[in-house]
């Protein structure tokens, strides 16, 4: 999000965060609840893919994009929240459990079926969290903050297990997690790429780039890592030496999102211009380029978990979806 937003003048209908899961079974119209009031899940056994999108009203929307027997396509339902609209998000390993930071900067976290798990998950008064991401273990989650701190908290309770300090006051608007949780990155708004050692807590690498770096995605294996940029370019880091490989020229706008494909084969990257690019990681090359025509303001572009479709909100109509199959695109919803 950029700082300057002003609330007042939004459009009705904005989408500003989207993640995809992946889960066997898929709710549908006579779901029933279990004690705890969770819904139990349907389906055939099958994988069933979702997306998970939070933009400036107080809610969370899954909408099921695979098809299900009994149930409209695509099959959607809302979960409400308190507070804000929703501009960061994240899904946990399992595929259960939400991440949600709000306008007002709180962090909450949410059941994939049930709704709200813990409405403010914090150790302090202060609302001021910007990002949020999970490692592989799904028992602890991530929030970056306004002061320039990540925040490690359980995702049972929600207490504080480790404060780390990028030594820069700025707001975190990029924050990835490797799956053993050894290598903690932030980007922040005044350009600075940090890389933490996430057992000591100790500052590997830290390179200002002058720009806001507004999102940062690493691949599964954590070889490299990916940060949007405002200056229309998308740096790619080695890891672990935190080290930059190379600068891409990508867009002809504020790059606002990348996410790598979860096979390794390829990122996106989603410009405010509503122009989208995928990549090919072997040759850093663009092999499709489109412009995403039904929104005005693009903010977040996400890969499925198999690799081959794209998500992409904004103002507007808001979620759109794409194949991803070698240089053909086919919008869906």
């Amino acid at each position: 999000m950029d700082e300057t937003t002003n609330i007042d003048q939004q459009p009705e209908h904005r989408v500003w965060c989207c993640a995809w899961g992946l889960f066997e079974g898929q709710p549908n119209d006579n779901c029933s609840t279990t004690d705890d009031g969770e819904l139990e899940q349907g389906g055939n056994g099958k994988p069933k893919e979702f997306i998970i999108t939070g933009g400036n009203v107080p809610q969370l929307k899954i909408v099921h994009i695979s098809p299900n027997d009994g149930s409209a396509f695509p099959f959607e339902y809302t979960h409400q929240l308190p507070g804000m609209g929703i501009h960061n998000l994240a899904l946990s390993s399992d595929n259960s459990c939400i991440s949600a930071v709000s306008m007002d900067g709180n962090l909450m976290l949410v059941n994939v079926m049930g709704g709200i798990r813990l409405p403010r998950v914090t150790h302090c008064h202060i609302s001021n969290i910007w990002s949020t991401a999970f490692s592989r273990n799904p028992d602890c989650v991530y929030a970056g903050s306004g002061s320039g701190h990540v925040f490690k908290y359980d995702t049972t309770l929600g207490t504080l297990q480790y404060s780390y300090d990028t030594g820069r006051c700025e707001n975190i608007l990029g924050l990835a997690i490797s799956g053993d949780q050894r290598l903690v990155g932030t980007t922040d708004y005044q350009g600075n790429f940090t890389l933490i050692d996430g057992g000591t807590g100790t500052v590997l690498r830290r390179r200002n780039h002058k720009e806001p770096m507004r999102r940062l995605a690493y691949d599964q294996l954590t070889r490299y890592a990916l940060a949007a940029c405002d200056d229309k370019t998308i740096r790619l880091i080695d890891l672990p030496s935190g080290r930059l490989r190379e600068t891409l020229l990508a867009h002809d706008a504020i790059v606002m999102a990348v996410d790598i494909s979860p096979d390794g084969l390829r990122f996106v990257s989603g410009a405010f211009d509503g122009s989208i690019k995928v990549w090919d990681v072997r040759m850093t090359k663009c092999a499709l380029s489109f412009q995403c025509g039904y929104t005005t303001n693009l903010w977040d572009v996400a890969f499925n978990k198999l690799s081959n479709k794209i998500s992409v909100v904004g103002d507007g109509k808001g979620l759109g979806v794409y194949y991803c199959l070698g240089n053909r695109e086919m919008l869906l919803v």
